[in-house]
């Protein structure tokens, strides 16, 4: 038996001492950015799952995925949304990029784009900008846009604000088909971000509006 444990520390030693040489070979990545928003308003709670990961610092393309979940405090799916944007892009020259991807909303079910997007990161301020072009079912243009901009008072707080807009027209139609305006206002301590929070959603042709009104905490990781 003791004989087994020696043979098994041996495999195990060198198992690992090639798994460490195979890293040291490996590409470096760049650390992942996900964020993880909670927005709890006078109408309905939200939360919005952000993440942007670049595969490899030599070619800087990545992935960059946007969530967002709304439900009212009534018992009525219908008031349910979700929407989901995933896309891969390589960057073409300082910042603008190509992309291509998929978007799925519990409206419209899962649709194909392809688009082009800019991107800054800076330590205080961070902008994305993505315009697309949805071209299976119905034909449809949309715009993006996220800045969020977060001076420091210290080593650990920092105020925090953010813009998020998104407009989505019908191409087919030339008519409104989806918009919305969220606004955050409030504190950064370290890994978090909370303060007032207020969200306007308008859809459809009519332009039917929502607004909620409440709180939020972001969590980066």
């Amino acid at each position: 038996m003791k004989k087994i444990h020696f043979i098994s520390a041996i495999v195990l030693t060198l198992f690992y001492s090639k798994t460490l040489s195979a890293q040291d070979s490996l590409p470096t990545l760049k650390r992942k950015t996900v964020s993880i928003e909670e927005m709890i308003g006078d109408q309905r709670q939200v939360s919005q799952l952000f993440v942007n990961s670049v595969f490899t610092e030599k070619t800087k393309a990545g992935l960059l995925s946007i969530s967002a979940y709304a439900a009212d405090y009534k018992d009525s799916l219908s008031n349910n949304e979700f929407q989901n944007v995933s896309l891969l892009y390589h960057p073409l020259f300082k910042g603008i990029s190509v992309n291509s991807g998929t978007s799925f909303t519990s409206i419209e079910g899962l649709k194909n784009f392809v688009g082009l997007q800019y991107m800054l990161q800076k330590k205080s301020l961070s902008i994305v900008l993505i315009s697309s072009y949805f071209y299976t079912r119905s034909h449809k243009v949309s715009n993006l846009a996220i800045v969020e901009y977060k001076p420091a008072f210290n080593e650990n707080w920092a105020f925090y604000s953010r813009i998020q807009g998104h407009y989505n027209q019908n191409v087919e139609k030339g008519t409104h088909f989806r918009s919305y305006v969220y606004s955050r206002f409030g504190l950064t301590y370290k890994y978090f971000s909370f303060g007032l929070a207020h969200n306007y959603d308008c859809y459809g042709a009519t332009k039917h509006t929502k607004n909620n009104y409440g709180i939020f905490l972001k969590l980066m990781l």
